[in-house]
């Protein structure tokens, strides 16, 4: 069948002209549009292309459109991609005078704007960078402007710190007084540089590094306006205000992370970071302030292989508890994940990890019978365990085989401080990824990629029966080359031990015969005209790299034999 839009592949042009097969830019969005509109962002990054590719799909009604070429230079190789909250401000009045102060951000204002992460381990993709793109794909006001270093005409980074690449960034309160700053990881592989191994064997090195909202020169006296020094209305990402300071927090994080108030009643917040190159999975603890520090350190895990991707997850139904009693489990921050089924301040009781391995198919192309198996494989359980002095030494029960790549889920320890002390109990959802070996994927292959949590309508948890169901599970095979589709299952008996929220079945796997990215879900209906769908039902979205397509499925009612309640 033919394509539903006329769109011209990124890969056989070299560059963008001002042409008639130009696609038209999307409309400037008013601000319930900035709130409220599904707007589909694909990233794109080549080996051979001095370029990367920011596409936007408006999926009501099917408008295609990209950034401009000096974005698309400059951000060679772009990852994740995430909205801008407005920063907002008060107003302080006084009989003698007023003043204006920052508001901290509840994330339902947004700018026409992006945050984008770039960079990648190969050399000529390695000199990554944070990069903000303000009204992008809008031909006459789109202007990128670079958070971690200052660019030449090329878009070239020339006096920053150089040969870092950036996989996520969040923004953030860091210091205490509502500016929205940007809490990041970055990496570096020095071996492909003819550097050899640091002192531990680890090829590649991580940081944790926060960048500070640069503060207005001053307020104007009767409105509160936040001005510049020459007068005018103050921007934080004009060329005089950037790039933006940055602090290294720690050492350890090099991919992805996710934020946790693992104790509301102090003042710290907890990033959780799964660390790819150094095979572990930590967490640092971060008292917020003027000056930002880590107050404490702990390995959770050191045996789960190449951590990749690590999201937090509701498996117990936390969210559905009155606030007061939600105030005494670990809380939301930001749940790592571009896939939204947790707000901030939402309970939560699981932390889910990718085990990123590089373990091959068969030379005939087929996986034997357990390939990527959540029911048909043994079970594995494991305690890990670290001293009550914050060392980051940590041991293992014994482990049953894990057959490649797998996702994990760890349980929250609960009580006072012990997710500082206890074990994080982790069990295996899925496993038996396999990488299917391509050219394509030579450099650091690996599966499964991401994982996501999400709720098959809008609604979230609560289903058709008025009861709370556990979320679905998504998962980008990376280079196994298929996603998946995980349910929640119920089980009459379950062994000693083992924990039941963390039961879940193959529900689909979607062959794609190509690297499989990250994934998206969206709720509203897509280019309604293209096919009959339940509105309100999810839309999973799964980009197939080598094949240049984004492949589209719609959740629905379905006809079950078995009532699972949605």
């Amino acid at each position: 069948s033919p394509p539903l839009f006329d769109w011209k592949s990124w890969k056989s042009r070299d560059s963008v002209v001002n042409g008639d097969d130009q696609p038209q830019p999307l409309p400037p969005l008013n601000e319930e549009d900035l709130s409220e509109q599904e707007r589909l962002w694909i990233t794109g990054f080549s080996l051979t292309k001095n370029r990367g590719e920011l596409h936007t799909l408006d999926v009501e009604t099917g408008a295609m459109s990209y950034v401009n070429e000096r974005t698309a230079r400059a951000i060679k190789w772009p990852n994740e991609v995430a909205s801008i909250p407005r920063q907002q401000y008060v107003m302080n009045h006084h009989p003698t005078n007023s003043s204006s102060t920052f508001a901290s951000s509840n994330g339902e204002q947004l700018e026409d704007a992006l945050l984008v992460t770039d960079g990648f381990l190969v050399p000529g993709k390695d000199k990554g960078g944070l990069y903000v793109v303000q009204n992008p794909t809008n031909s006459a006001t789109e202007r990128r402007v670079c958070l971690t270093g200052v660019t030449n005409l090329q878009g070239d980074i020339i006096n920053g710190e150089s040969d870092w690449f950036y996989h996520r960034a969040v923004w953030m309160d860091m210091t205490g007084d509502g500016r929205q700053s940007i809490l990041a990881a970055r990496a570096k592989l020095p071996l492909l540089q003819g550097n050899s191994q640091d002192d531990n064997g680890t090829l590649g090195k991580g940081q944790l590094v926060w960048l500070e909202r640069p503060m207005p020169h001053t307020f104007d006296v009767g409105t509160g306006t936040p001005l510049d020094v020459d007068g005018t209305v103050f921007d934080p990402f004009r060329p005089s205000n950037t790039p933006w300071k940055l602090r290294i927090l720690d050492e350890g994080p090099d991919v992805m992370f996710s934020v946790a108030d693992l104790d509301p009643q102090d003042d710290t917040i907890e990033v959780i970071a799964s660390q790819f190159f150094s095979k572990k999975l930590s967490l640092h603890s971060i008292k917020l302030g003027l000056e930002p520090k880590v107050t404490f350190r702990r390995v959770i895990d050191d045996r789960c292989g190449a951590a990749f991707s690590s999201v937090l997850a509701d498996l117990d139904g936390l969210t559905t508890m009155q606030q007061a009693d939600a105030a005494h489990y670990p809380m939301v921050v930001d749940s790592g994940s571009t896939v939204v089924s947790l707000n901030s301040n939402d309970a939560f009781s699981h932390l889910l990890v990718t085990s990123h391995e590089c373990s091959y198919a068969d030379s005939s192309g087929e996986t034997d019978e357990h390939h990527a198996s959540t029911t048909d494989t043994e079970d594995f359980k494991s305690e890990v365990t670290a001293s009550s002095d914050s060392s980051t030494s940590v041991s293992s029960t014994a482990q049953s085989k894990i057959d490649g790549g797998s996702l994990f889920a760890y349980r929250v320890p609960i009580g006072k401080d012990a997710w500082k002390t206890k074990p994080w109990t982790r069990s295996v959802i899925a496993t038996g990824f396999k990488v299917q070996g391509q050219l394509s994927n030579m450099i650091n292959p690996g599966a499964p990629g991401f994982v996501y949590s999400f709720f098959p309508t809008r609604e979230g948890g609560i289903g058709s029966d008025k009861k709370w169901h556990r979320p679905l599970i998504g998962l980008s095979g990376d280079c196994a080359e298929s996603a998946y589709i995980l349910r929640p299952i119920e089980e009459d008996t379950i062994e000693v031990g083992e924990d039941r929220s963390t039961k879940y079945a193959l529900m689909c796997e979607i062959k794609c015969s190509s690297t499989v990215g990250s994934l998206a879900v969206g709720y509203d209906d897509f280019y309604a005209t293209v096919a009959e769908q339940q509105s309100g039902y999810a839309k999973i979205y799964v980009p197939c790299y080598e094949q240049d397509k984004v492949l589209v499925f719609a959740l629905g009612s379905g006809e079950d034999e078995v009532d699972d309640g949605w």
